[in-house]
C-alpha cells in the first residue's frame, strides 16, 4: 500500500466520452510519485454495463469500488474514503482532465507543507448572495431602464437570487422579474446570506482535491440528499473549506508550475476563470466552459468569482 490514493469518479450516468478524455490525460501525464489508484463505478445498472466500464480501465492497474448512484459526488468521496486505507486521498470527478506532468506529485508535496489542511486544482471567492447584490447595484446605479433583469441569470431568476454560475448556460438568459418575485427576493437573498455569506467567500472547488484521509473522515457532512446539501458543503458557512480554516489548517491551490497559492493569490494564479487558466493542473467541466466561452461569458463567469458584486462589468 502507498501512502497516496488517486480516486476517479466514474458516474454510469456521465457516460464514457468523459471517462476516455480522462484516462488519455492520466496516461499522458506522469503523475510523478507512486500512487494506489481507484475507480468507484457509481450507479451501473447490472454487470454487464459494469463489466464494459471496467474494460476501459484494462491497461491500468486500478481496484474497483462499486457504489449506487446516491449521495452526489461528495458522498461517493466520502465512501470511498471510508473504504481504503492510504492516508493522502485526491478526489476526481467523472469530468477531470489532467493538464501536467508531476500533477499528483505536487498535491502530495503542497499537502505536506507545515499548516496546509487543503489543496486544490481550483478555487473561488465567489458567494451566492452576489447575482441579488449586482441587480441592487444596477438599480441604484438608475440602470435598470436600460439593462432590465439581462443581468441576472436565468437559475437566479428561478430560484429567486439562489443561481449558481455553475447552473448557467453559455449564454446566461435572463428574463424580467415578476412583482411577486421582486416582493419575495429579499426575503431568499436572506436565506442564502444565513446559508452563504457574502462576497468574498472563499473555497475549494470539490471537482478535484487532495486531504489526509483522517481530516477528511473526521469532518462534519450533512445527508447530501439534494443538491443544496451539495453547495453548503462546498461553499457555504460550514463548508469544507471553512472547516479547514475552523481547525487551524489553510485551503490552498496549487497549479500546474508546482507553486502553492493561498487565498489571497487565488485569482492571480490564473487556475480558475481569469486569464486563460494557463497554470490550471486538472481541468473539469466548468473550467472547459470558461476555456470554450465568448468574452462577454468570460467575463460574466469571472465576476461571479473574483469581484465584488458592486463592481461587476458587463
Amino acid at each position: 500500500m502507498r501512502d497516496v490514493a488517486v480516486i476517479y469518479l466514474f458516474r454510469f450516468a456521465e457516460g464514457e466520452s468523459p471517462v476516455s478524455r480522462f484516462l488519455e490525460s492520466y496516461r499522458k501525464h506522469p503523475a510523478g510519485i507512486d500512487h494506489d489508484f481507484y475507480v468507484v463505478f457509481k450507479g451501473f445498472p447490472d454487470q454487464a454495463t459494469l463489466a464494459a466500464g471496467r474494460a476501459l480501465f484494462a491497461d491500468v492497474c486500478f481496484t474497483p469500488i462499486e457504489l449506487d448512484d446516491s449521495g452526489y459526488d461528495i458522498g461517493s468521496y466520502l465512501n470511498a474514503a471510508r473504504i481504503v486505507p492510504n492516508s493522502h486521498l485526491i478526489f476526481l470527478n467523472t469530468f477531470s482532465q489532467i493538464c501536467g506532468k508531476d500533477w499528483l506529485r505536487h498535491f502530495d508535496c503542497t499537502l505536506r507543507i507545515s499548516n496546509v489542511g487543503l489543496v486544490g486544482a481550483t478555487g473561488s471567492w465567489q458567494a451566492n448572495t452576489s447575482s441579488y447584490e449586482a441587480a441592487i447595484a444596477n438599480l441604484l446605479r438608475g440602470e435598470w431602464r436600460q439593462q432590465g433583469a439581462r443581468i441576472l441569470p436565468q437559475s437566479w431568476v428561478e430560484r429567486l437570487g439562489l443561481g449558481r454560475p455553475d447552473e448557467m448556460n453559455d449564454h446566461m438568459p435572463g428574463r424580467r422579474l415578476t412583482v411577486k418575485q421582486l416582493v419575495f427576493a429579499p426575503l431568499a437573498y436572506a436565506q442564502i446570506f444565513y446559508e452563504y455569506g457574502r462576497f468574498p467567500n472563499p473555497h475549494i472547488r470539490t471537482n478535484a482535491f487532495m486531504i489526509e484521509r483522517e481530516k477528511f473522515l473526521a469532518l462534519k457532512f450533512p445527508a447530501f440528499v439534494s443538491k443544496q446539501d451539495v453547495y453548503r458543503f462546498e461553499s457555504g458557512r460550514r463548508s469544507l473549506t471553512r472547516q479547514i480554516l475552523a481547525s487551524g489548517l489553510k485551503p490552498v491551490v496549487v497549479g500546474r508550475n508546482g507553486t502553492m497559492y493561498e487565498i489571497s493569490e487565488w485569482r492571480s494564479s490564473s487556475t480558475f476563470w481569469t486569464n486563460e487558466q494557463d497554470n490550471l493542473i486538472i481541468a473539469d467541466k466548468r473550467t472547459v466552459d470558461y476555456a470554450q466561452g465568448e468574452q462577454s461569458f468570460r467575463t460574466k463567469l469571472e465576476n461571479f468569482a473574483w469581484v465584488h458584486p458592486w463592481q461587476w462589468t458587463s
